[in-house]
């Protein structure tokens, strides 16, 4: 999984929660701005934190011991003379 992700969408989700309650609960507009952008940043560091212990407790995804190997195809030989007169003649 990609791990990479995980801060934004809490970030997102503690910047969103912390602006609805704000609004709801008749908050300043500036306050409410400054509130949602501490509660964006602690919801990064938390996804941040999230993520780090997610992908140590996670085994990595494993390649199998062998990969097939790709059968190379054989083109076919082209040659320098024409296959038939019609090609000579527009030639």
């Amino acid at each position: 999984m990609n791990w990479t992700i995980v801060p934004r969408i809490t970030g997102g989700l503690g910047c969103m929660l912390v602006l609805i309650l704000g609004i709801a609960m008749g908050i300043d507009p500036l306050l409410c701005t400054v509130r949602g952008l501490i509660g964006g940043m602690a919801g990064w560091i938390a996804g941040a934190l999230w993520a780090y212990v997610m992908s140590q407790l996670m085994p990595p995804e494993e390649l199998p011991a062998t990969l097939p190997q790709p059968t190379p195809q054989s083109e076919p030989a082209e040659t320098s003379e024409p296959d038939s007169e019609e090609d000579s003649a527009a030639a």
